[in-house]
């Protein structure tokens, strides 16, 4: 028998080195397209730097190429194509004086490193071999799919916010101590800061307050509070953050045709070299075999004026959003209040929440955003057990299979992948027994 476990413990290895050598000879490839999101917010973190803020900047050629986006061409849009948050330009701070080709090598390191240092998370989370197993697989599986592998094409944030997310859960239900306390608080107001309606995904853990101890509380809301200060400490950075609301309600014009407001633009030249990049050398790197772009939108809008030939008001995508979240959180408070509010559905129901805001975004949302299912499938493999059916196992790698899919069968598959992910999440949630992962004592989360 122990032989027999030797054995496939090997041929996993090898399997999984195999696997995670080829992803990253393909990522290496993809990496040198040019990961184009990557460089509005590199310009955004120089603006701030600078002093200045980005969100409706466009280039001037006086500015030479430390604010140069040949991204951000609109000649008539006020706008810009800066959408990440004044908090996220500061994390990258330290990055943004580099050279962009430089920048974008360290990134895509960074965001193996991110996904590395999750899958390493789930795993010490788990008690039994084969939830180890289940972890790492789910790590090296997450690889193959379009929510990563959009991730690097753009040289995205997405990957941080099931970062942010899972180091919040862990340090939540490890030992009490004043050092949890510190990193979750941190990690919980960064989430927010990086990705606002992340506080969805938070919002239900406020059932865990009674848990914990006044010092526990106290450190927590300091350490939060030290984030918050970070971001909205300055006159500029309150500016920034003022600007970036501005520019999110003229994205949502945008988005859904609006009449977002205009103003006459320069024309942004594109260079043949800038800060370490070739085009020449691009066009070539555009030539891999071995990865083809996708460029679907996942979001409710988008489905409901395909099927229906209408375009869906933003009040009705609203309305639906706040709907189906109550409806979420009534079915969730009916199953688990008579028996007790655990961490893991708890997280399980916040990460529903939060992509349920996503998908019912008027915003168009990319294969990237999906980046944030690694958080629930790490989760849910962290702590598999016959608790889970075997119809949501089946679901979840249904899902995952469709959303790696090089090859298109049908239309927005990739996206379906997505929404069958969900359902299996939602089986999880809604129709596992309730004591799938059983936490430590109240009295052990206490200091």
């Amino acid at each position: 028998m122990a032989k027999h476990a030797q054995f496939w413990c090997v041929v996993f290895i090898v399997l999984g080195a195999a696997s995670l050598c080829w992803c990253i000879y393909r990522d290496l490839h993809i990496e040198k397209q040019y990961p184009g999101d990557l460089r509005n917010r590199v310009v955004g973190a120089r603006m701030q730097l600078d002093g200045l803020s980005p969100y409706f900047h466009h280039w001037k050629p006086a500015e030479g190429f430390r604010y140069y986006d040949w991204d951000n061409y609109s000649p008539t849009l006020k706008v810009s194509n800066a959408t990440a948050t004044p908090f996220f330009h500061q994390l990258l701070y330290p990055l943004a004086n580099l050279s962009q080709r430089t920048i974008s090598r360290i990134w895509m390191v960074l965001e193996y490193l991110v996904l590395a240092t999750m899958t390493l998370l789930a795993w010490r989370m788990t008690k039994t071999r084969k939830q180890k197993y289940a972890a790492w697989f789910t790590g090296l599986f997450f690889l193959h799919t379009y929510a990563w592998l959009t991730n690097v094409e753009m040289g995205q944030l997405y990957i941080f916010i099931p970062f942010f997310a899972l180091i919040f859960y862990n340090a939540l239900i490890r030992k009490a101590n004043l050092l949890n306390a510190c990193i979750a608080g941190a990690s919980a107001m960064a989430l927010v800061l990086v990705r606002p309606n992340t506080m969805l995904l938070l919002l239900p853990f406020v059932l865990l307050v009674a848990k914990f101890s006044l010092r526990y509380k106290l450190v927590f809301g300091i350490a939060a509070f030290v984030c918050l200060a970070v971001a909205f400490g300055s006159r500029s950075s309150r500016f920034y953050w003022s600007d970036y609301l501005e520019a999110m309600k003229e994205q949502v014009k945008l988005h859904q045709e609006l009449g977002p407001a205009v103003q006459q633009n320069l024309p942004v030249p594109l260079f043949e070299n800038f800060e370490g990049w070739n085009r020449t050398r691009m066009e070539i790197a555009n030539k891999f075999p071995f990865y083809k772009h996708s460029g679907e939108h996942g979001n409710m809008f988008v489905l409901l004026n395909s099927a229906l030939h209408v375009k869906t008001p933003v009040w009705v995508l609203s309305a639906l959003c706040a709907s189906f979240i109550v409806l979420l959180c009534w079915l969730y408070f009916k199953k688990y209040k008579p028996v007790s509010f655990e961490p893991f559905s708890i997280a399980l129901l916040g990460s529903c929440l939060y992509m349920t805001s996503d998908l019912f975004s008027p915003v168009h949302r990319f294969l990237y955003n999906g980046a944030f299912w690694i958080f629930p499938l790490l989760l849910v493999a962290s702590c598999y057990s016959a608790s889970v059916s075997k119809l949501s196992v089946a679901g979840i790698v249904a899902g995952m299979l469709l959303n790696s899919l090089p090859v298109g069968l049908f239309p927005m598959q990739h996206s379906l992948g997505e929404y069958v992910m969900f359902a299996a999440f939602l089986h999880i949630l809604l129709f596992s027994k309730p004591d799938i992962n059983p936490e430590k004592k109240q009295s052990s989360l206490r200091i």
